[in-house]
């Protein structure tokens, strides 16, 4: 029997047999060019045919875009002050709309009609015996060469959302920071509160406590200004960051989260809801008139305030007058008309179904509305999300697939109290999932487990994974 061929024995080979006699030459073979083209389509789209590491993905992510893309989207959301209910608000919605669908994503735009709050008519002067009256124009100054000045005229007047309407005119009270334990030291000092103007400087808690807690130590008005020594540790806009002398911080008073008709439900077409008055009257509402002013406004007040001289820790920062205690003899003449309307918003939520695990979401969510222009609160956020979906449509198309279903959610009325009505989650072909505002105590009302919960309070993200 012959060996093998190739097979290289002769070191074995017996002398005495005789050898294998040679073979034929063979044919030469022809190459069929159809194998050869299924190995370079192989080699081509081996990635798509062969999963490749996470790590691949990763840092082909990071790759795709550029900030001018992000930049691009920063500009058109923020061309125009949008706060929520307005026409700028959804045109705003619009564009996270399209460039959402044009990701060939499944999106949809879902109305709700929530309560929200505007001004109508507000006025606030200051006397005090022996002077003439100033009137507050309470207006925010534009700076000399603001490209954006003749857009800041659809800017709503400086407000507080859900301020009570009415009329104050009586002596002022410094509280502060307007906590508790504030008006807890202005009774110990024997200041009494009851039926007076109390002007508080914001920091330390939230406007909607600065109010409350006025209303509750027995305050007709309330007054809240940005004190510099909180505000401006630095150079003042547009020479720095800080806030300008006559900047304001307008925002909401609502203590509750959700829309104010609806207290614990979403804001469904068709739902139940309380009457407006009867939603004002809840204690998470402010009950009592209130205005914000600027700090060179709140100074001035504090310039003509008497009593005893306030703790050191109450006092202002450098070049600030002496604050003392009041009552009076400053009084401040407040007016503050509000219009409380239930009014239109338009969350959008964009699905990207998942390949191993459809029923598992990863929630990414940034809402859309700002008080005023909002480039960092929230549109910094909006344009990072969409400058994430970009660049996720662009994985798909080289083959990547997420293991969970992810939701992209862009929701409107948030500043006016986390207004993130329902998440309908049937685009995903899922039973409905109300996650009632995407806050985890609601969800937990529905005994879904979060596993991991992040909020950005700077640019307004939520992610929440489920």
């Amino acid at each position: 029997m012959p060996p093998p061929l190739g097979h290289d024995d002769s070191c074995l080979r017996a002398p005495l047999i005789p050898a294998t006699p040679p073979l034929p030459p063979r044919a030469t073979a022809r190459l069929h060019p159809l194998p050869l083209l299924v190995g370079a389509l192989f080699a081509a789209y081996y990635h798509l045919l062969v999963e490749p590491a996470p790590s691949y993905y990763q840092s082909l992510f990071l790759s795709l875009g550029s900030n001018d893309t992000a930049a691009a989207h920063l500009r058109a959301l923020t061309v125009r002050p949008h706060l929520a209910g307005t026409e700028a608000n959804a045109l705003a919605a619009d564009h996270v709309v399209s460039t959402l669908s044009s990701l060939s994503f499944p999106t949809r735009v879902t109305p709700y009609e929530v309560l929200l709050s505007y001004p109508v008519r507000r006025s606030l002067s200051l006397s005090a015996p022996g002077r003439d009256t100033t009137a507050f124009a309470l207006v925010q100054d534009t700076y000399p060469g603001d490209p954006y000045a003749a857009a800041s005229a659809e800017v709503v007047p400086t407000f507080l959302a859900y301020a009570a309407s009415g009329s104050a005119a009586t002596e002022v009270v410094y509280a502060n920071y307007g906590r508790t334990e504030d008006y807890a030291y202005l009774a110990s000092r024997g200041v009494n509160v009851t039926g007076k103007v109390a002007l508080a400087r914001y920091g330390k808690v939230y406007r909607g406590d600065i109010v409350k807690n006025a209303r509750d130590a027995g305050a007709a008005a309330a007054v809240i200004f940005t004190d510099p020594k909180d505000y401006t540790p630095g150079k003042a806009f547009p020479d720095g960051p800080w806030m300008p002398p006559t900047g304001v911080q307008v925002g909401s008073t609502f203590k509750g989260v959700g829309d104010p008709t609806t207290p614990m439900w979403a804001s469904s077409e068709g739902c139940e809801r309380v009457s407006v008055a009867e939603a004002m009257a809840t204690d998470d509402m402010p009950g009592i008139p209130a205005l914000p002013v600027s700090g060179r406004d709140g100074e001035e007040i504090l310039r003509l305030v008497g009593g005893d001289v306030a703790p050191e820790d109450w006092q202002g920062g450098e070049g600030a007058p002496v604050y003392h205690l009041g009552p009076g003899p400053a009084v401040l003449n407040l007016s503050y008309t509000g219009n409380e309307t239930l009014a239109t918003i338009q969350n959008v939520i964009s699905v990207i179904e998942g390949k191993e695990e459809p029923d598992r979401y990863v929630i990414l969510g940034n809402h859309r509305d700002a008080w005023t222009f909002g480039a960092a609160d929230p549109n910094s956020g909006t344009a990072a999300l969409l400058e994430l979906a970009e660049r996720l449509s662009k994985l798909q198309t080289k083959g990547w697939r997420p293991r969970r279903t992810i939701i992209l959610c862009n929701w409107d009325a948030e500043e006016y109290g986390l207004m993130l009505g329902c998440l309908d989650l049937d685009l995903t072909r899922q039973p409905l999932l109300n996650l009632m505002n995407c806050l985890s105590k609601r969800v937990k009302r529905f005994k879904i487990p979060i596993m991991e919960q992040k909020v950005c309070m700077t640019c307004g993200w939520l992610l929440m994974v489920l």
